[in-house]
């Protein structure tokens, strides 16, 4: 959800559609975006095409068996240790989503740590966590939200940061994490993420062609601006649940646009449900945490142009269109009040 910086106060409005199949209000189409208002990116599912690590297996025993399948799948030897020993490495941030925004300090701060290491020796600084962290800096790679956490968490080591090279431990590593630039930026970082990426939909089969994630969530306070002015609509589950049934009633399954604005043809919304986990509805694996109410879409995407934004996380959800009635629901709600209605609504979950 996104914030106003000029406004005290934002009016909060409820969005309905008539259930009658005459009436205009409906949603009539669904898009592809970049930034989905939910915060929900959909899921993209993909061929398996590389051997995963099992649960407690050892890299001794997945890479022998890792690169085995590989050169059975027509790699050469070199290729499938290269592919192997990169899917051990980073088997924890499979389904995390990266980022390489951190300043060109962060990553000349950890260069400084690696060369006087180099030249002087780690000693007992440092865990293997810290010192592949530094590499991972100095080399500008991507890191995940549980990297830049752990980034944002070594605030705790501040009152040594200051100290000579040489002189303890301290400052290598304060270094080695990124110094002051690292970590502010971290600390940044990791509050943007958590505030706008809440939640996005997911890749599911790359050969199928096939997405799926959440397109609509009851109760959540959607932030808009307009030439009237800011405010925040909502959806409760009563109106999700018409709307779904309305949408396929009317025969809406391959009404489809890129960015609310290129309608596109091959794509058609061949699945649809609403959980309801007291019905034995359950959510959708990796959305565990959304409630009760939220309709999730599967797409099949035949549209090549389409598909190939899909793959290079161009589009990253769902985002539904119509026409509805808006009703206020209280003449004015402060902004925090929204935020904390927010945080209780997804305590629980």
């Amino acid at each position: 959800m996104q914030e106003s910086d000029n406004m005290e106060t934002l009016p909060l409005f409820k969005l309905t559609i008539k259930e009658d199949e005459s009436a205009v209000q409906e949603v009539n189409a669904v898009a592809l975006v970049d930034i989905p208002a939910i915060g929900e990116n959909f899921f993209a599912f993909e061929k398996q095409i590389f051997v995963d690590p099992k649960a407690g297996e050892s890299e001794d025993e997945f890479i022998p068996r890792c690169i085995s399948y590989m050169v059975g799948e027509g790699k050469d030897q070199d290729q499938a240790a290269a592919i192997c020993y990169s899917t051990w490495e980073n088997k924890d941030q499979k389904f995390q989503e990266t980022y390489s925004d951190y300043p060109k300090q962060a990553s000349e701060n950890a260069k400084i740590a690696l060369r006087w290491a180099e030249e002087n020796g780690w000693g007992e600084c440092g865990t293997p966590v810290g010192k592949a962290r530094a590499n991972q800096l100095a080399k500008g790679e991507p890191i995940s939200r549980d990297t830049i956490a752990r980034m944002a968490a070594f605030e705790r080591h501040r009152q040594n940061s200051q100290k000579d090279l040489g002189d303890g431990c301290g400052r290598l590593m304060w270094l080695a994490w990124g110094g002051d630039a690292g970590i502010e930026w971290a600390q940044r970082k990791l509050e943007q993420i958590d505030r706008q990426k809440m939640h996005a939909f997911s890749v599911v089969n790359s050969e199928e062609r096939i997405v799926v994630g959440p397109a609509m969530i009851p109760d959540m306070p959607i932030y808009r601006r307009d030439h009237t002015g800011e405010y925040y609509v909502f959806f409760d589950k009563k109106t999700i649940e018409t709307i779904a049934l309305k949408f396929y009633a009317k025969g809406f399954q391959q009404s489809a646009n890129e960015m609310h604005t290129k309608p596109v043809e091959g794509i058609t919304f061949f699945m649809s449900w609403i959980a309801d986990e007291s019905k034995g509805i359950p959510k959708m694996k990796q959305f565990e945490d959304l409630p009760d109410g939220t309709w999730f879409l599967g797409a099949k995407v035949m549209n090549d142009e389409t598909w190939s934004k899909v793959k290079d996380g161009t589009f990253k959800g769902f985002s539904v269109e119509g026409m509805f009635d808006m009703t206020e629901v209280k003449m004015k709600m402060k902004e925090e009040e929204i935020i904390q209605q927010l945080r209780d609504l997804l305590k629980d979950f």
